[in-house]
This record gives structure tokens, sequence and C-alpha cells, in this order.
């Protein structure tokens, strides 16, 4: 940027001064000049901007002189600097300062807005009593320190890296100050510079990429408001599950700034901090002697990225499918008090957005926190109870949820997220994960252990899925598997196709029926008990029949594929599936004057405290306890746009202990799930294809 044109970014020479001038004598507006110079690389602002600004008398007095000047930018001195000063306090133009002071109007501006004012003046007060002994100056001398030093880290934005590289010349003439006029050096200045940018916790890692392991995540404990028997159940996951780190995002502090205490017997803590309690969490770790580690801005774990977000806040039910993808990386881990999961529409792979939910009580905070970079220091804002900000905090932190990520990464990079929900149980606080349910008084085993699947869409099922959730299944040993729905495609009687005018000619119904025959078949094996719900493909059939009654109890599910002697027991459409307090639905169902997200219709119809899961949306999320799961069909159902999709494969899990339910949807990503510390790809998928058929219809009289 140039010293006489401030809106450009290469110097004027006096060629293209006077060709300026004269094409503006001449009548030209400045968006002609532009056009006629536009070889110049100029906008018409600059064009307006620097005609506006030059002196011209003084220009054709002597133009190289004019352009020498200017681009030096010749010293200020002491009195222009005073004169300057009482200008810029009683608000004149730059046009009028210039002209009083016989300087160029961009010498001027740029003078009073590069000139740190706080500094010089407190400077010259001191200058002023250089040669007086008593203590008053040495006070004000460490004042005038101080900021100084405050002046190196807004030049250099709280950066280490800036600071090493900031010129003295470059800092003096910003104070506009001789070397010699400074009572103390430039290095010892930058020395203290750096101390404190480490007091302040900038000494701690921007970014840092963790390895391949096992990692919790977990979030929003606020101090005090979280409980000793959370740190119970806590101390219980890290002996149980033995993670390679445990990372908190989200507010650790509470409104008094303290972080509990307990979290000093975490060795293997990271914390993620938020900047406005950066500081606070570097003294603590000081005064206490904690061992955790501190990262201000980003963790990379595998292909995703944990950070903090400031989108959404803490007192509103706003899902997390309202963070930006422009914002934040398309694969991320967040802080939002609530435990969710949504995946995003991506070209480039599985996008997802995660939430761990929070540690802490329900509680309201009753302090805004600020940081005043200027300073080093929190401020910490209070307001009355009496306002509505308070109650209405006091009504929605209803929506926050305990819970926690385990997050498993291997050594391709290849990564699962298993989101645990954490609850108060007869025992204390309770979490669970695969087929343990972990409290913080012991670890127990699961009463029932529910596997969930859904949306097989058979004969588009993929096999390497299946695989995998057949393998997943032999080492957590369900005592049921529930399918929550559209298990046969039913394309040959897509009525969908048909009302648009279509002809099916690539499916044969029995085709289709003898893969779901033998998918199905093969499913049973996984669990000693197994629920199949209707879903809205299987409604084909019915709809079919409807107009042709002709085929009524042949295009029927259950005659076409036998499932009568698989032995599933059958949950009709549009039905609820309960077990225990846990419920099942297919997520077709209309829920006529009930508001928000299929989720959240879900969640507030069906749920009664237990959980539910549902199908048919084709992905993983959660939202207000409710669970869908992930297809077990292929993402190309050609209907679909599978080069700009949010489905995602996958599988739910319910671990059911007294009256709790402990549910969980996890995704399988491009034929690969990590859980439980095992790897699990497909192996055998040869076993999936049935070969020939040979279909018989057996009639069977009397009882």
């Amino acid at each position: 940027m140039s010293r006489l044109g401030i809106d450009s970014r290469k110097n004027w020479t006096v060629d293209e001064l006077k060709e300026l001038y004269r094409l503006k004598k001449e009548g030209h507006s400045f968006c002609d000049i532009a056009a006629m110079l536009k070889d110049r690389g100029r906008g018409h602002g600059a064009y307006s901007r620097k005609y506006k600004r030059v002196n011209w008398d003084l220009f054709f007095k002597n133009p190289e002189d004019f352009i020498n000047n200017d681009c030096i930018m010749k010293k200020w001195t002491d009195e222009e600097m005073i004169q300057l000063d009482a200008f810029l306090q009683t608000g004149s133009s730059y046009n009028f300062m210039a002209e009083k002071m016989n300087r160029t109007v961009a010498s001027v501006e740029h003078q009073a807005k590069n000139t740190d004012w706080k500094a010089w003046r407190e400077l010259r007060k001191v200058n002023l009593l250089l040669d007086d002994t008593d203590d008053q100056v040495e006070n004000k001398k460490k004042e005038l320190t101080e900021q100084l030093v405050n002046h190196i880290l807004s030049i250099c934005r709280f950066d280490f890296k800036r600071i090493e590289t900031l010129a003295e010349n470059d800092f003096l003439t910003r104070i506009n100050l001789d070397k010699s006029k400074l009572f103390i050096s430039f290095s010892d200045l930058r020395t203290l510079a750096r101390n404190k940018l480490v007091e302040m916790g900038f000494g701690n890692p921007e970014t840092i990429e963790l390895k391949a392991g096992r990692y919790i995540v977990v979030g929003d404990s606020h101090g005090k408001y979280t409980k000793k028997d959370m740190f119970a159940m806590l101390r219980q996951v890290n002996e149980t599950l033995k993670p390679d780190k445990i990372i908190h995002v989200g507010h650790i502090l509470d409104d008094d700034n303290d972080i509990s205490y307990d979290w000093g017997e975490f060795s293997n803590l990271i914390v993620l901090a938020k900047v406005e309690e950066l500081k606070t969490i570097q003294e603590q770790r000081n005064k206490y002697n904690f061992s955790y580690d501190i990262v201000r801005e980003n963790i990379m774990i595998g292909d995703m990225v944990i950070t903090n977000q400031d989108i959404i806040g803490d007192y509103v039910r706003t899902a997390i499918s309202n963070l930006d993808s422009e914002i934040l990386y398309k694969r991320t881990i967040v802080n939002c008090h609530r435990l969710e999961f949504t995946t995003r529409c991506c070209n480039e792979g599985p996008s997802f957005f995660a939430s761990p939910g929070c540690l802490c009580e329900n509680h309201i905070v009753r302090t805004i926190k600020q940081i005043d970079f200027q300073d080093g220091r929190v401020i910490k804002q209070a307001f009355h109870e009496g306002f509505i900000k308070y109650r209405r905090m006091g009504q929605l932190n209803k929506y926050w949820e305990r819970g926690m990520l385990v997050v498993n990464v291997g050594s391709n990079g290849n990564f699962t997220v298993v989101p645990c929900s954490i609850k108060k149980s007869p025992k204390g606080f309770a979490t669970s994960y695969f087929d343990k349910i972990i409290t913080s008084k012991g670890v127990f085993n699961p009463d029932k252990k529910i596997f969930v699947t859904g949306d097989l869409h058979c004969d588009l099922h993929d096999v390497n899925v299946l695989d995998i959730q057949e393998q997943i299944c032999k080492d957590y040993k369900p005592h049921i598997h529930v399918n929550v729905g559209d298990t046969m495609n039913y394309s040959s009687l897509n009525h969908h196709v048909m009302d648009r005018g279509g002809v099916i000619l690539e499916k044969t119904i029995l085709d289709e029926a003898a893969q779901t025959y033998f998918v199905l078949a093969k499913i049973k094996k996984w669990a000693p008990e197994s629920y199949l719900i209707y879903g809205n493909h299987e409604r084909f059939a019915k709809d079919f029949v409807e107009k042709f009654p002709q085929f009524r109890g042949y295009l029927d599910f259950k005659f076409v594929c036998n499932l009568e002697d698989i032995g599933y027991r059958l949950i009709p459409f549009k039905s609820v599936l309960k077990i225990g307090t846990a419920k099942f639905i297919h997520g077709e169902i209309r829920m006529f004057g009930q508001t928000g997200s299929k989720l959240e219709k879900a969640s507030r119809t069906f749920d009664s405290g237990g959980g539910i899961f549902i199908g048919h949306i084709h992905r993983p999320e959660i939202r207000f306890g409710c669970y869908s799961v992930g297809l077990s069909g292929i993402l190309d159902h050609e209907y679909n746009e599978p080069e700009s999709s949010n489905w995602m494969q996958g599988f739910g899990l319910c671990n059911q202990w007294g009256k709790i339910n402990f549910m969980t949807t996890i995704g399988i990503i491009n034929n690969s799930c990590i859980i439980n510390k095992k790897s699990y790809n497909p192996v055998d998928i040869q076993s999936w294809n049935y070969g020939n058929y040979r279909a018989n219809i057996v009639y069977r009289f009397g009882k």
C-alpha cells in the first residue's frame, strides 16, 4: 500500500497524476477515467479518492518532490503531532488539517489512523517528567511499558510469529517516537510481549492433530455445575474404555471463573478453550498444578475437526443442522449443550455435525464474559435476575442433554463417532458404550441388548453393510433385532413410477421377494427375537391391490416373502413397537398438527422419556431423544441424488437397564466401522448372494 494513495497497492507516478488531473479538468467522470486508464489496474474509486486527497497546488509546484516526500513520509515533529492530536479531538476533516499543516491529505490520514494515540499521549507525559527522579515517574514508566507491550500485541494480532517479525522502526513509527527517547529497549519490550502472550494462554498451540486411537469428547461442564457423581462416572469411563485422550469443548468455567478441581485427576485431558476463558484456564492450570493440555482453536482427528462454535447460543433450541457448512468443516464436532448428530448434503464424501451434549446440571448463567484484549483480562458483566432474559433461560435450559461422544480413529484415517447419552440411574450417573453400562458405581451388563436396522430396500440392499452388521452382532450378541421398515423395495410395484405412466420392465416381484426372503432368513440368526415393522415401501403392494383386488393375498408382503416360516414378529404399517419403555416406528407416519422436523415431531408425539427409534430418512440423526438409523441399502436408488446426498448407512443400539434405555445411532462410512477398539470391514460378502432359486406355493387347510 503506497504512502501517497492508501487506496492503491502500488505507488502513483507523476505522469499518472498529471493524466488524472487533465482528464478530470476535461469533465470526464471517474468511471470514464478508470476505463481510459484501465491498463493502470485501478478502479474508479481509487481515482476518485486520489483526486480529492491530492493538494494539486503543491503537486504542480514540484511534482517530483511531492511524490518523493509523500512516498517517504517525512517524519512528523512533536509540534506537528501535538497539532494533529488537537485537530482530531475537535473532529476536523482531513482536508482541513492537511491545509493547515501544509501536508497532503493522505499523509494526515495515514498518521491519524496508524498512530497509537493512547500510547503516544502517555509517552509524552512521561518524557516531560524524565528529569525528575521521584516514584511517580517510575510508576508512570511501568504503566507506559505495559501500554507499549499491549501495542505490540495489538499490531501483531496476538501472534507469536508476528512478534518475531515486527521491525523496530515500524513499531517506533506507529507511536512517532525516536529510538533515543525510548526508555526501554525494543528487545526487552518484545520479550515482555512474548511473556504476556504466554500468561494469557496464547502460548498454547492453536491447532493440534491427533493420531489413530480412541477419544472421548465431552462438553460444557461449567465449573461447579458438574457434580461429583458425574466425575465419578467419567473416572469409570476412563478406566473402562481407556481412551487416549478426553477432549473438553465448550464452557469449562462457571460464573465465578473457576474450573472444577476434579478435572485435575485426568492426566489425559485436553481442554479446547473458548477464547474468553483462555487466560483463566491457563492461570488455573498453573495455580493447581493441573496437567491438562490446552488448545486454542481446532483439534484434528482423522478426517474431522473438533472446535468451539458461537453460532448457536446456550439457551436456544436451534438444531445443530442449522450450523453453516461454509463456516465449519464438513465433518465437525462442536459444543451445543445437547447430544445431537446430523448429516449434511455433500458431494465430497459423508458430511456431519455432532455435539456431545453437556456434563453440567441445568442452570442459568448470570454473567456474560467478555475478554478485553487491550488489557488482557476477562470482564464479567452482571445482570439482574429479574430480567426476562433469565426467565427465558430457565425454560430453554430444559433442552440441555447430558452426553458424550466416543470417537474411534483407524490408522488409515477412517473413523466412527458413537454418541452416548448420560442419564441418572439408581447407581448414580450412567452411560452406555457398545455392550456395557458404565456408572459412577461400577460397570454392568444390560438387561436387554437391541440391535436396530432399517431401510434394506431389497433388492437394493448393500451386502457390504450387511456383512459389517453381522460381524458386529456376533460380538454384541443382541437379545432382540428390530427392523424399522422398508425391507422390500417393491420396485416392481412402485406406484410413483406407474402414476407417472412409466413401465417397470427390469423388475419382477418374485426376484425381489426371493432376495428379501434370503436376506431376512440370514438376518434372523442375529438375535433370538426379531421384529419387523412395515414401512411405506411395503405399502406399495397394498396400494396396488386397491386398484387390482384380484391380486389380493398373492402380493402381500408377509406371503410373498414367506415371513411366517422365518419367524419374524410383524408390526403393521403405522403402528408403534414398544419394548419396555423404548419405542420403534417407521418414520413415514404423518403426525398431523405436530411441529418441527421429522425427529422433533416423532419425539413430541411418541417419546414419553424412554426414547424412540425411527427409520425412513436414510441417515443417522439425533434430536430431542429421537434416534434415526442409517439405511442398510445402497446409497444410489436411482431416484435420489447420490452425488449430492445426506444419506448415510448405519445401525442403532439400544441397551435396556432397568427402566432406562441407552440408545445410540452409528454410521457406517466407506464400508468401515470402528467400535469397541475393533475395526469392522466386509470379509464375506459372497455369503449374501443367494444364487438361483425355485419358488413353491404350499396350501395348508384346516388348523
